[in-house]
């Protein structure tokens, strides 16, 4: 079962991105993506927002843990 943070790692490593110039682009720090990715809290309704909006993320996708 994939977890959101999976996914989002998944996203990061599709656009050959590290954590740092990935964070950047959505517009949040380093060490809160590595918490979101490590599933230690989940990403805000912004962060949601920027994935969307530049990764194409769809959002029911990535809140379907079952997959």
């Amino acid at each position: 079962m994939e977890t959101i943070g999976d996914k989002v790692k998944a996203i990061r490593l599709q656009h050959e991105l590290n954590q740092i110039a990935f964070a950047d682009k959505i517009g949040i720090s380093q060490g809160r993506l590595s918490e979101i990715e490590q599933g230690k809290t989940k990403p805000s309704a912004e962060t949601l927002k920027e994935l969307r909006k530049k990764f194409n993320v769809d959002l029911n996708w990535l809140f379907d843990e079952s997959i």
